[in-house]
């Protein structure tokens, strides 16, 4: 209902449904519960609108499994995977856009591998609401980027790409200094970060038939400076 009369306005939504990562079974199996019934609302209120117009739905996957790490790749893909692919089949019986949330660096490529797999799902094939968030603060985020063009190439589709800053970078960065690493996954500064979420953007808004780019910030300058990018090229909804 607060939702209704921004939407009339032109605005859209996204929904979050924030929490930390599951710790036991029943704790994930809770979350899964949330989702279903988070994407039933959605998609009764998002009423025929579609992936573009309607309202969509962000999963956070350590939500979803108590042992979200690459240690436990295996018990992931067999155990976690299956609650991933039926939320995704959930979110297209409504047609309402579901994107799988970004995590801590260590988690990126088990998410890649879980969405590269959702891609090929011959249940979901032709179907353009399947999303995935990335951080400009990574400092592979422009390679994430061309990984997601060629997959949304080799599995002929067009990729739900949501840019954000990143959220995680005060436990990323202590993290990689607990570990000795020789360097950080992320920015140390944010300047650093404001001109990479530039980079990635333009990235982004030059494969429209692939990509599907969505882009989250509170800074007006990033925002001013997106539209720019876009130029004439985009339209609402596009």
């Amino acid at each position: 209902a607060n939702a209704r009369k921004l939407e009339e306005k032109g605005f859209r939504y996204s929904y979050d449904m924030l929490g930390e990562a599951a710790l036991t079974a029943a704790d994930a199996q809770a979350y899964m519960v949330s989702y279903q019934q988070a994407i039933h609302a959605i998609g009764k209120a998002s009423n025929g609108r579609g992936i573009y117009e309607g309202p969509g739905i962000s999963i956070k996957l350590s939500a979803l499994h108590p042992r979200y790490s690459r240690a436990q790749y295996d018990r992931v893909m067999e155990e976690l995977y299956p609650r991933l692919k039926s939320l995704t089949l959930l979110a297209r019986q409504y047609d309402i856009g579901i994107n799988i949330d970004a995590e801590e660096a260590d988690r990126l490529e088990i998410s890649l591998d879980l969405l590269e797999k959702l891609c090929f799902e011959p249940e979901l094939a032709g179907w353009n609401g399947i999303g995935f968030v990335i951080q400009a603060y990574q400092k592979r985020c422009p390679l994430v980027i061309d990984y997601l063009i060629d997959l949304a190439t080799r599995s002929r589709r067009r990729l739900m790409i949501r840019l954000v800053k990143g959220a995680y970078w005060d436990s990323e960065i202590k993290r990689a200094q607990m570990d000795g690493l020789e360097g950080y996954p992320v920015y140390t500064r944010k300047v650093y970060t404001d001109v990479s979420y530039l980079a990635c953007a333009k990235k982004l808004l030059a494969v429209p038939n692939l990509i599907y780019p969505q882009f989250a910030t509170h800074n007006a300058h990033t925002l001013a400076a997106i539209y720019q990018l876009a130029g004439q090229n985009y339209y609402p909804g596009q």
